[in-house]
């Protein structure tokens, strides 16, 4: 198995010119001023904050639009907290191979958010392995009061963008596979998405377009991470100006928006390339009701993801993995309109 640090060393050179978010803040922000988070709520900027300080699940289940724990084995209460929390208690998630898909969360905002940030705590198990989709921002006209699953459709009066770690990076030729859980990357919906059909991206079958950092950034196991993601709206309805970015432990990792990165859409993917053009950005919205109104804190592994995980230790022994269980721990989670930066001691 190819290292990471390797693999980054051969490919570095080729994406030198990238530019990563200039303009964007890194490292401490309004949770700063709020040591373990405490008091963030009262915050102004702050639209919504979960630290899962509460006795059992239905504690915070009136913070949320729906909450899915089947047969009431997906989710629990831990008390394994980041360093810098003042807590006592995680959200855990199990995905139990053939028993469920694991577990979620879903709130609806208020509409009218042009740009949201998200953070939040995440720690994967030692033995994690591919998961299917994660934690993802969305907005729609009016929302159902529980997540819809569009796979397939081409986003159209809505939008959204799951930040997940994948298994496969699709910015080489031929694709670089990593390591479970892998890589940090977006998985996104918009009006304006490519198809994987055809070359121009034309198609009638949508599924989600990656969005990769140059510099891949591995998902760790067996310790907690702090996870940001912002996503600013285009202007307006006509134009392609959104963005959306993400952080991880406080380090800008990736930005995608106009001109942030040159390359050519080669079917549903948009190849990197200093030849080539400069990204477009993202029009979210073909409708100026469409704002930031959707959370969705989800660890979904499917059978499909299980079976990636069993193909992947086949050819990887040595790679510590359980196939009948996948666990994750969220906590610290805080949405705002500026940045939040990571927890502060």
């Amino acid at each position: 198995m190819r290292s990471l640090a390797a693999f980054l060393v051969s490919i570095l050179p080729a994406y030198a010119g990238n530019k990563v978010g200039e303009g964007l803040p890194q490292g401490p922000g309004l949770a700063a001023q709020y040591p373990g988070d405490v008091g963030i709520r009262v915050h102004p900027a702050v639209v919504f904050a979960e630290d899962f300080e509460v006795e059992e699940i239905e504690g915070f289940r009136a913070r949320w639009s729906h909450i899915n724990n089947k047969a009431g084995r997906a989710l629990a209460l831990a008390g394994d907290v980041p360093e810098a929390s003042r807590g006592r208690r995680s959200l855990k998630m199990t995905a139990t191979r053939g028993e469920n898909e694991g577990g979620h969360l879903y709130r609806r905002f208020a509409p009218g958010h042009m740009r949201l940030f998200l953070r939040f705590y995440v720690k994967f198990a030692e033995d994690n392995g591919y998961n299917h989709h994660f934690v993802s921002l969305g907005g729609e006209i009016d929302p159902a009061p529980h997540p819809i699953g569009r796979a397939g459709l081409r986003a159209v009066n809505r939008w959204n963008s799951g930040i997940e770690p994948a298994g496969i990076w699709s910015q080489t030729s031929p694709r670089t596979r990593f390591a479970p859980p892998g890589i940090w990357q977006f998985y996104t919906y918009w009006p304006d998405m490519r198809s994987f059909q055809n070359e121009d991206g034309t198609g009638t079958v949508f599924y989600g377009n990656e969005f990769t950092p140059a510099r891949p950034v591995s998902a760790e196991r067996g310790r907690w991470i702090a996870v940001e993601v912002m996503v600013k709206m285009n202007s307006s309805p006509e134009v392609s100006d959104g963005e959306q970015a993400f952080w991880i432990d406080g380090k800008l990792a990736g930005h995608f928006g106009p001109g942030a990165m040159k390359g050519r859409w080669s079917r549903a993917l948009f190849r990197r390339d200093e030849n080539g053009e400069s990204f477009e950005g993202f029009r979210w919205r073909d409708d100026e009701r469409v704002s930031i109104n959707k959370l969705w804190l989800s660890h979904y592994v499917s059978e499909a993801a299980f079976k990636r995980t069993d193909a992947w230790v086949a050819a990887n022994p040595e790679t510590k993995v359980n196939s009948t269980s996948a666990t994750v721990w969220f906590d610290d989670l805080v949405v705002a309109t500026e940045y939040i930066g990571p927890l502060a001691k």
